[in-house]
C-alpha cells in the first residue's frame, strides 16, 4: 500500500479530493488497480478477508468502489491537467508563431530572392533559370564552395545582402519560436490533445453520475472552457502550418514541423556564423571580393531574368 491507508485511499477517491490525496498518491493508485479477474476473486473470498494481507485487503476495499478504475483516471486527470494544457498550449502556439513568422517575413523573402538569383546566376548555362527552390537546398548553400576552397557561397550572399539590402540587416531575429517549433512532433500533439478531449469526457460522465461532487463540477466549468479553447488555437494552428508548407511546395501531411523548421534554424545559424566573419573582415579593412557595384549588377541581371519566368 506504499503507506497509502485503504479506507483513507478509498474514502478520498470517492470525492475526487486532491487536496487529501495527492497526485503521485493517485497515479500510484493507478498503477495498483487489480485485473477484472483478481477483483472478483477478491470480492467473492470475502469471507477470507481476516486472512488477507496488508496489500490483498487495500486491494479488497479498492474493489468495492463503484468504477474505481475510472474514477482514480478521473482523478490523475484532474490532478496532471494545469501542467499539461500548459505545455500543449506553447507547443501549439510555437508552432502558430513559427509558421506566421516563416510565411509573412518581407526579410525572409528577400534573402531567398537573392539566393534565387544567384543560383540561376551560376547555373543559367547549364539548365535555364529556376522558379523557385526546395527548403532542402538551404543546407549546400554553406556547403557550396568556390575554386579555391576559402569562401562558400553562404559568404556570397551575406556579403550581396550586406553591400544590396543592409536594411534587412539581423533579420534571423525575426524567428525565436523556430526552436521551439522545431521540437514538436504534430502528430502527437494532436494525438495528445484528442485524449484530453476523451478524458473530459469522461470526467463529465463521471461528473453526472456524481450530481453532488462539487470537486467534479467546479472543475469541468473550468477546464472545459481551456479544453475548447484550446481546440480553436489548434485549428487555427493547423490552418497556418499548413499554409506556410504549401507556400514552400511541401505538403503538410508528410513534414513534420521538427523537420520542416529545421531546415531554417539551420540555416539562420549559419547565416549568422557567415555574417560574423564577413564583419570581422570588414572591420579589418579586408577588400571585399564582390564589390557593392558588382553585387548590384549581379542581382538586378538575375532578378530581371526571374521575371521572365512569370
Amino acid at each position: 500500500s506504499s503507506g497509502i491507508n485503504a479506507e483513507y485511499g478509498v474514502s478520498t477517491q470517492s470525492t475526487g479530493d486532491l487536496a487529501r490525496l495527492p497526485v503521485w498518491a493517485v497515479e500510484l493508485l493507478h498503477g495498483c488497480v487489480p485485473s477484472r479477474e483478481e477483483s472478483t476473486q477478491l470480492l467473492q473470498q470475502a469471507d477470507k478477508i481476516g486472512e488477507y494481507g496488508e496489500a490483498e485487503l487495500f486491494c479488497y476495499h479498492l474493489c468495492k468502489v463503484p468504477r474505481y478504475d475510472r474514477k482514480l483516471g478521473v482523478m490523475q486527470f484532474i490532478g496532471t491537467f494545469d501542467e499539461q494544457h500548459s505545455r500543449l498550449t506553447k507547443q501549439v502556439s510555437s508552432i502558430h508563431q513559427a509558421s506566421h513568422s516563416v510565411k509573412d517575413s518581407t526579410s525572409l523573402r528577400k534573402v531567398l530572392e537573392v539566393i534565387l538569383a544567384l543560383g540561376n546566376y551560376m547555373n543559367c548555362n547549364k539548365k535555364g533559370l529556376a522558379s523557385g527552390f526546395k527548403i532542402q537546398s538551404l543546407s549546400k548553400v554553406a556547403e557550396t564552395h568556390s575554386g579555391d576552397y576559402k569562401l562558400t557561397l553562404l559568404h556570397y550572399i551575406v556579403r550581396t545582402i550586406r553591400s544590396t539590402i543592409p536594411e534587412i540587416a539581423g533579420f534571423t531575429l525575426e524567428f525565436g519560436h523556430l526552436a521551439d517549433a522545431q521540437k514538436v512532433s504534430l502528430r502527437d500533439l494532436v494525438e495528445e490533445i484528442q485524449e484530453v478531449k476523451k478524458n473530459l469526457d469522461t470526467l463529465l460522465d463521471e461528473r453526472e453520475k456524481q450530481p453532488e461532487n462539487f470537486v467534479l463540477f467546479s472543475f469541468y466549468k473550468r477546464a472545459e472552457r481551456k479544453v475548447r479553447r484550446l481546440g480553436e488555437q489548434t485549428r487555427e494552428m493547423l490552418m497556418s502550418y499548413e499554409m506556410v508548407c504549401k507556400a514552400f511546395g511541401e505538403n503538410p501531411k508528410r513534414m513534420e514541423p521538427n523537420e520542416f523548421f529545421k531546415f531554417f534554424t539551420e540555416f539562420f545559424i549559419q547565416f549568422e556564423k557567415v555574417e560574423r566573419q564577413v564583419m570581422e573582415e570588414e572591420g579589418q579593412g579586408k577588400k571585399d571580393p564582390l564589390s557593392r557595384d558588382t553585387s548590384r549588377e549581379l542581382i538586378h541581371e538575375a532578378m530581371a531574368k526571374r521575371s521572365q519566368l512569370k
